[in-house]
């Protein structure tokens, strides 16, 4: 390995944590400052195009109330006599943070060859982009996957390391999520096509969200490569057409909601809710952050610990069907 190169990687992150270099340089794990760990959770939420529509957000507590849930009833009025208030009255209001650990181990080879390519000081980038992108996926794997905190995560799907946002809507509001059985496409299947679905979806959101502007159509690459069989039988598209139903922004909107494909959401699943329903919290002072140049691992251990949680901010804006009950038909015309 490089070591002057990884001995001035790890003086530069001390400086920018504003730690004691030689607390880095002797491979302890260090807190990072409030300021520190919101700026590398924001970091993080840069390196997917999803995350970076969605809440990220640095909490105090590890349980508390939620902090971006509207209020369950209409707050506006008047009296005569007195200032019209209302008691909110959420009946999901909370949250929770679980501890979350992201380690890997970065090759000395690796490290060497970001080195290598070090001309403008372009190393702490580099390093950064290979483990924040992969942290960023892992949030949403979990997020889109999680089902239970098990003290030993084993999953490979990490559906043991935390609870995502689909498990906490079936959880706290499961009349939103449909669990039976359903038939999407096929001859007398539940719903001919994502149109019928969506608009089901929708119409399942509370009645005071159902005609907002910002609701979107969440969709599983399967479905949605079965919608464009299904529009390439009946509508003869050409192929650049096809090509872009099947991509991440689906093309036109389903049920009059722009249809997204986020990374790692369940190949079969659908929901509908608003971007900025969806968050991830994390509290500040529990981030912890350590570099060692392991011998017996031939790399280079980075750790990134926090406390950590997923949360639906309004359950009453955010409806879903669950992927393992969808049978996707071959779409007819």
């Amino acid at each position: 390995m490089n070591k002057p190169a990884f001995y001035s990687f790890l003086t530069a992150v001390a400086n920018y944590y504003g730690v004691d270099p030689q607390t880095v340089l002797r491979g302890e794990s260090f807190n990072l400052e409030i300021p520190k760990a919101a700026l590398l959770g924001k970091n993080i939420q840069q390196r997917s195009d999803f995350l970076k529509q969605i809440n990220v957000q640095n909490v105090l507590n590890v349980k508390g109330n939620k902090l971006f849930g509207a209020a369950e009833a209409a707050i506006t009025g008047r009296h005569q006599d007195k200032r019209h208030l209302v008691n909110l009255s959420h009946t999901q209001s909370t949250y929770e943070l679980f501890k979350t650990d992201s380690g890997v181990i970065i090759p000395w080879e690796m490290f060497d060859h970001f080195a290598a390519l070090n001309q403008n000081g372009e190393l702490g980038d580099l390093y950064a982009e290979y483990v924040q992108n992969q942290i960023a996926l892992d949030q949403l794997q979990i997020g889109w996957h999680g089902k239970t905190v098990a003290d030993n995560t084993t999953a490979t799907d990490l559906s043991d390391v935390n609870i995502g946002w689909l498990a906490l809507l079936e959880r706290d509001k499961p009349a939103n999520v449909l669990t039976d059985a359903v038939n999407i496409f096929g001859d007398g299947g539940d719903y001919a096509n994502l149109d019928e679905l969506a608009l089901e979806l929708k119409q399942g959101l509370d009645y005071r969200h159902q005609d907002r502007t910002d609701l979107v159509f969440l969709v599983g690459a399967e479905l949605a490569n079965a919608e464009s069989r299904f529009l390439s039988k009946a509508a003869k598209l050409k192929a650049t057409e096809r090509v872009a139903l099947g991509s991440k922004e689906l093309t036109g909107s389903f049920g009059g909601m722009t249809a997204i494909t986020p990374p790692n959401f369940p190949a079969k699943g659908a929901a509908v809710t608003t971007l900025k329903n969806l968050s991830i919290y994390t509290q500040g002072a529990s981030v912890r952050r350590r570099f060692e140049s392991n011998e017996d691992r031939m790399g280079i251990i980075d750790s990134y610990y926090r406390m950590e949680g997923y949360v639906v901010e309004d359950n009453g804006l955010m409806t879903a069907i669950k992927a393992e009950s969808v049978t996707i038909g071959e779409p007819t015309v």
